[in-house]
């Protein structure tokens, strides 16, 4: 397995257990991790994309997520994303509370770092900690104080988070296919012998589910991700031109 730097003997810890647990997985079974770092998410990712026995769905809770769950399950399976909850944290406009004292009042909880996914800083006073479906009545029913100060809460679907807002950039163009290849190249304006490369490499997802081929065909809704570039949203097929390419409106974000 290929990784960008050596593994500490944490991690080689953490990717035998890991390993491990695939192992158990039988034929029929889904195993849902706990929230990965970053550097966990890409120990995983280069095991699950040597296995061709296994498919995966990535969720965090929002577009952004820099901690986010796995869905594994055999690869002839149709999988479903983690079931994830935002816990929305409000306290008094006066009052000032950090990342790390919000962090550590939920830890302080019971909880596991790996139990917990991100934190997201709101308005001044509100904040969203995203928890497993599991964990959040727990965290609703005891997070009552970040120190001194008091707080009040509520469950919220992470969809309806009142993240900042990103309207996104409209693309109009033609393709020769609704190929992933293709679309990706017009919406990121990058040749598609590079897109075919980043599509080999993992790095681009549809719809949450990597894929590994260029010439993935795509429909109208789909979302495509590509790492560390944002993602498009392809928003409708407005027909051909004469010479039978298709013509696209693409929305791009981040």
């Amino acid at each position: 397995m290929a990784t960008t730097s050596p593994l500490s003997d944490a991690e080689k810890q953490w990717l035998q257990n890991f390993e491990r647990k695939l192992n158990e997985l039988d034929g029929r079974g889904i195993y849902l991790t706990s929230f990965l770092d970053p550097r966990q998410f890409e120990l995983a990712e280069a095991v699950l994309r040597a296995n061709p026995f296994f498919s995966y769905l990535v969720y965090g809770g929002h577009p952004a997520a820099e901690r986010n769950v796995l869905s594994i399950f055999p690869a002839q399976h149709q999988g479903t994303l983690p079931a994830l909850e935002a816990v929305l944290v409000r306290w008094p406009e006066k009052e000032e509370i950090g990342h790390r004292d919000l962090l550590g009042a939920v830890m302080a909880l019971g909880l596991r770092r790996d139990q917990i996914g991100d934190i997201i800083m709101l308005k001044d006073n509100e904040a969203a900690v995203i928890v497993s479906e599991a964990k959040a009545e727990y965290i609703l029913a005891n997070l009552t104080h970040a120190g001194r100060i008091a707080l009040s809460s509520e469950i919220v679907d992470p969809e309806n988070l009142p993240l900042p807002r990103d309207d996104g950039r409209s693309i109009k163009g033609t393709v020769a296919s609704l190929r992933v290849d293709a679309v990706l190249s017009l919406g990121f304006g990058i040749s598609r012998s590079r897109v075919v490369l980043l599509v080999k490499g993992g790095l681009v997802r549809v719809n949450w589910r990597p894929i590994s081929s260029p010439s993935h065909q795509l429909n109208e809704g789909d979302q495509v991700s590509l790492k560390g570039r944002g993602r498009i949203l392809v928003e409708s097929v407005e027909g051909e031109t004469r010479k039978g390419r298709k013509r696209l409106n693409l929305k791009k974000y981040g």
